[in-house]
């Protein structure tokens, strides 16, 4: 049974057990939901034409699974209309899109005690107007099993928004909260989410210096620039990384790209995940639950955590059963949108959807 999506933790953290969940790539919070403190939103990419009013939105019904295939995304060089609705049961698009409306892709089949949560970067401040999910990662934990597995999506992904349009996946949340994102994901990767876990990225970054640093295991080459800063970092080596260091780790991408910067993502969060359940890092449990209630913003419960705390326990002794994915420059075809230029990302559904199945089997 999938769990309530409105449900919220209201009380307190369970001592150092919620961090060992955080550092799985989940996090229960408390207080409050980000979208009751941010402003309005405003779309992310640039404009195509002129913004329609926004809508009211209307999650659909979860879609039964279906048989039918689906097509490889072509790119079109202007807007082309959709001949046959494509969307079914989800909301349709409330403006033009600049390409062709695919149809949704089938939904996995999934253990029944699957948990699927959307970890999200948001790059909101304090007085500013609007946000940007710039990290954009699914974590999926199967309990039976005793496996975990870390989905990271480009930002640039272009796809269709169900109760909008074609654009930018890092556009669905701030338009339409969880369940557009929801909707979102589920149209185009066949993935239910159960929960969103939100985070700004300043709070990282105080939080890494609260714990002393983390132990970064890079996999691949970097060199670049970041608040005034040069770093290099090579693969099969381990960096020890203050709050700022780990920030820029996570967003720099001057000279390399979303791609690499999501693999960076997913390593960070293993170094977060070895220091939290380290005594040191549970010693700090105190500190932190004051920096997260205000920082880190979901819809789990206090019910939903503890319910994950034995294979959180589990994937500590045995890491090797968290798996890493992403959709990577193999499954998109670079584009650029006529009317505005904006530079995005078309999926290739073939290619997504062979990987989904290996991460998915």
């Amino acid at each position: 049974m999938k769990r309530n999506r409105n449900r919220r933790f209201r009380g307190v953290f369970i001592g150092g057990l919620i961090f060992i969940v955080l550092s799985a790539g989940l996090l229960a919070s408390c207080q409050r939901s980000i979208l009751e403190v941010v402003l309005p939103p405003t779309e992310t990419a640039t404009p195509s034409r002129t913004p329609t009013p926004t809508p009211t939105y209307t999650p659909s019904i979860t879609p039964t699974p279906t048989s039918t295939a689906t097509p490889t995304q072509t790119p079109t060089a202007t807007p082309s209309p959709t001949s046959i609705d494509p969307w079914g049961s989800y909301p349709g698009p409330t403006t033009e899109s600049a390409t062709q409306i695919p149809r949704e892709v089938p939904l996995l089949a999934m253990p029944e005690d699957a948990v699927h949560i959307a970890v999200l970067g948001s790059d909101y401040r304090s007085g500013t107007y609007g946000y940007r999910t710039d990290t954009m990662m699914i974590v999926s934990l199967f309990p039976g099993e005793g496996r975990a597995v870390m989905l990271s999506m480009p930002r640039d992904l272009y796809v269709y928004i169900p109760g909008w349009k074609i654009q930018r996946i890092n556009a669905a949340m701030p338009r339409g909260k969880f369940e557009m994102l929801s909707d979102t994901i589920r149209y185009n990767l066949g993935i239910d989410l159960d929960y969103y876990i939100m985070v700004e990225f300043w709070a990282f970054e105080k939080a890494v210096n609260m714990l002393g640093g983390i132990d970064v295991a890079s996999t691949g080459w970097l060199g670049d620039e970041c608040a005034g800063t040069n770093y290099s970092y090579a693969p099969d080596s381990t960096y020890h990384m203050s709050g700022i260091d780990a920030l820029c780790y996570a967003r720099m991408r001057k000279r390399s790209s979303d791609y690499d910067r999501g693999r960076r993502q997913q390593e960070l969060m293993a170094a977060f995940f070895d220091k939290i359940i380290s005594i040191d890092g549970l010693s700090k449990v105190p500190e932190l639950y004051e920096l997260y209630r205000d920082t880190f913003y979901t819809d789990m419960s206090v019910e939903a955590v503890v319910e994950l705390v034995p294979l959180a326990s589990e994937l500590a002794l045995h890491p090797d059963q968290i798996k890493r994915y992403q959709i990577d420059q193999s499954m998109v075809i670079p584009w650029r949108v006529p009317s505005s230029g904006a530079a995005v990302l078309l999926p290739d559904f073939d290619a997504i959807q062979e990987m989904m199945q290996e991460a998915y089997p």
